[in-house]
């Protein structure tokens, strides 16, 4: 295979339906049939600017009372979906290659489709996007950011869409200029985080699922999905056709106390290699910012150093330890990263 974009034709019989599968079941579910209809409708609504966002009554999407889809806009994106032909999406070099030598049934094979589904999603996000024929045109959008530009802050910043992850702004070095901007917020919207992955030594790989979040009331660090939110997503894309009475959709995927192994998205790229372009976000400059507050929202870790400390204490005034609690505590405690605020007094667990 050679080393520019290409489509599907690429892939034996087998693999490609196997992608066509994965992709029309994801394009199938509530959580990208709103985010799509957004898209084509022009603005996010209230509630999707504020899962992401801070209240902005000036923003067009809150002057303009956008609460709802604008009638038919998801009636326009079903009819788009049923005669979309997935041979009309290009992928990077190398991308379609990777996944044409895994072998079905293997976590390699299940990590490229899952790549390729990302980046068919932010593709159709962007093709949706560039048009501007929805129900409110890029303009209004513009405009309001024209205007207020005299009147925020020093260190603010306007995005150039309304449609956007706080971190994944650098249009300036993207393929698709802004437009790509609006495929990570996609990604974010779909599965709960833009999609990336562990790519080694070799900056290729993909060796592990990660994903970045941007909810408003979530976690800023990088995490990946726990064993039973990925094996729910995979046996979604590749199990039998689910029917009414089967489990809830598996995206998006929110982080919980449970999902460990967190990455500061700081260091991430530069330090440990997590990403899945080079381009997506501009390299940071200088060491990582100190950050006063820290959260178990972000770091679930502290949590049990909490408990470790107070288990300890107890211990000490005489009180009967609570040595499974202390032991489940400790196991945990095991599961932090380099970049964890924590490393330097846990990291000699996480190694044993």
């Amino acid at each position: 295979m050679n080393d520019t974009a290409s489509n599907l034709s690429v892939l034996d019989t087998a693999r490609a339906g196997t992608f066509k599968q994965a992709l029309a079941r994801a394009l199938s579910t509530p959580v990208a049939e709103v985010t799509f209809s957004e898209i084509l409708d022009g603005l996010p609504t209230e509630p999707s600017v504020l899962d992401f966002h801070l209240r902005n009554e000036g923003n067009p999407g809150f002057a303009l009372n956008h609460t709802t889809l604008c009638p038919s806009m998801v009636e326009r994106f079903r009819d788009l979906k049923d005669r979309f032909d997935p041979l009309t999406l290009t992928f990077p070099p190398g991308v379609l290659s990777a996944f044409q030598q895994r072998h079905p049934g293997t976590k390699p094979f299940e990590l490229r489709l899952i790549e390729l589904l990302a980046v068919a999603c932010h593709q159709i996000a962007v093709h949706l996007y560039n048009p501007d024929d929805g129900a409110h045109k890029h303009c209004i959008y513009e405009e309001w950011r024209h205007l207020s530009r005299g009147q925020i802050q020093p260190g603010q910043y306007i995005a150039p869409t309304p449609f956007y992850h706080r971190s994944y702004l650098a249009h300036e070095q993207y393929p698709n200029g802004v437009a790509d901007i609006v495929g990570y917020w996609a990604e974010a919207k779909i599965f709960g985080g833009v999609v990336i992955f562990d790519r080694g030594e070799s900056g290729t790989d993909c060796r592990a699922l990660f994903l970045h979040p941007a909810r408003f009331k979530g976690p800023r660090t990088i995490f990946p999905p726990t064993p039973k939110q990925y094996d729910a997503l995979v046996n979604f894309l590749l199990g039998p056709a689910p029917g009414p009475s089967d489990v809830a959709c598996p995206i998006p995927i929110h982080a919980t106390l449970e999902n460990r192994w967190r990455y500061d998205p700081w260091d991430s790229m530069t330090r440990f290699n997590i990403f899945r372009d080079r381009y997506e976000r501009k390299a940071p400059n200088g060491p990582r910012p100190r950050r006063c507050v820290k959260s178990a929202i972000d770091w679930p870790e502290l949590r049990d150093e909490n408990l470790v400390l107070a288990l300890q204490d107890e211990a000490r005034e005489g009180k009967p330890l609570g040595q499974a609690a202390m032991d489940a505590a400790l196991e945990r405690l095991k599961q932090i990263t380099p970049s964890s605020p924590l490393w330097g007094d846990w990291g000699g667990l996480a190694s044993t």
